[in-house]
């Protein structure tokens, strides 16, 4: 009987290899999407539910179905945040139907084996070798290897980085339930998209922060409240320090959002030095009530410049920086303040200066 079962492990295995190579190689052909993928994952249920018919357990069921609602409605109320836009996906109820076989079916197919796989041994280099693999199955390595530094580097904070965090959690709740946990998540994050005619606008920083937060509370949830009959002597110091990490990070990111009164800007020059100078972070509150000599942080021509206010008039204002000669030339409407000065921190903004100039590098070189 155990060599059987080894057997069956052994072929699991066998068939996620064979589908991550085939998505590394076939990821962005439109057959291997729109017909081999699907076919692969509903030959593979059929088999597996002669096996075991009872594909999703009890236990934990409502929690998780209630944790998904929750995250899903709070997704959807983030687009009167950030706004909404269309959905690139057609509506008709064939399409739908077409369109959610595409990506139920996978989901799926990789928890299941997922499961399988983890908890037939207890090595946990093979565990991690698994939860890699299943990670290399879920990148488009067209994506990776053959885009420009900017577009690079957004797809792996939007995307890639999502992606490693999640499947860490999976991998997490599947060694400590069962399959159905990472299936209704998954399910919950994947299918709006296909079904909604608007969805929230992200940006490619916030669809990566939100979607590293969310993780984070999840796990913090099963961990301490849900899975916490299972896990012996837990030290609340423990927990204190998870709830604190996740909420310093959150508060974070949405201050680097700009979701608060206040917001921070990277000092790209010298122009108002000795004020501030390159390399500093500006602290600026959203308050347009200006007065003359306030320093304002304001956008033009796709740029955002910190300057002074010499003049006022009734439709435009004046600016200066402190070290330069003469004033700006140009003329600076109300609708382009974002806010005013308030104070700054020495040489924290390098790092996006260093990251500004490498991709105008780029952008240099490309022409």
């Amino acid at each position: 009987m155990s060599k059987k079962k080894k057997l069956n492990n052994k072929n699991l295995f066998f068939i996620l290899i064979i589908y991550t190579i085939s998505h590394i190689f076939f990821y962005n052909i439109s057959f291997y999407i729109n017909y081999f993928n699907s076919l692969f994952w509903l030959i593979f249920l059929i088999i597996f539910y002669y096996q075991d018919k009872n594909v999703l357990k009890k236990k934990y069921f409502n929690q998780v179905l209630i944790i998904s609602i929750i995250f899903f409605i709070l997704y959807f109320l983030s687009g009167f945040i950030f706004s909404f836009t269309k959905s690139q996906y057609n509506h008709s109820l064939i399409s739908i139907f077409y369109n959610l076989i595409k990506i139920i079916l996978p989901i799926f197919g990789i928890e299941i084996i997922r499961y399988r796989l983890l908890n037939s041994n207890n090595s946990n280099r093979l565990r991690a070798l698994i939860t890699i693999i299943i990670m290399l199955s879920e990148i488009n390595f067209k994506a990776l290897f053959f885009s420009s530094n900017i577009i690079l580097f957004q797809y792996i904070v939007s995307i890639i980085v999502p992606i490693i965090v999640k499947n860490i959690l999976f991998t997490y709740l599947s060694l400590n339930s069962h399959y159905d946990i990472p299936i209704i998540i998954s399910l919950f994050n994947e299918v709006p998209t296909y079904l909604l005619p608007i969805i929230p606008y992200n940006n490619w920083f916030i669809t990566g922060s939100l979607s590293i937060i969310k993780y984070a509370i999840i796990y913090c949830l099963f961990k301490y409240y849900i899975f916490n009959n299972k896990v012996k002597q837990t030290k609340k110091y423990s927990i204190i320090i998870d709830a604190l990490t996740i909420i310093t990070s959150s508060l974070l990111i949405f201050f680097m959002l700009g979701l608060f009164k206040y917001q921070p800007i990277a000092i790209l020059s010298n122009s108002m030095n000795p004020t501030f100078q390159r390399g500093d972070i500006v602290i600026y509150e959203k308050n347009k009530n200006i007065s003359p000599k306030d320093i304002i942080v304001f956008q033009y021509n796709n740029q955002i410049i910190v300057h002074r206010v010499i003049s006022i008039n009734e439709s435009f204002y004046i600016t200066k920086g402190d070290a330069n000669n003469t004033i700006d030339h140009m003329k600076i409407q109300r609708e382009n303040i974002k806010g005013v000065y308030k104070f700054h921190i020495k040489h924290l903004g390098y790092p996006s200066i260093w990251l500004n100039e490498f991709f105008k590098k780029e952008n240099l070189n490309a022409k």
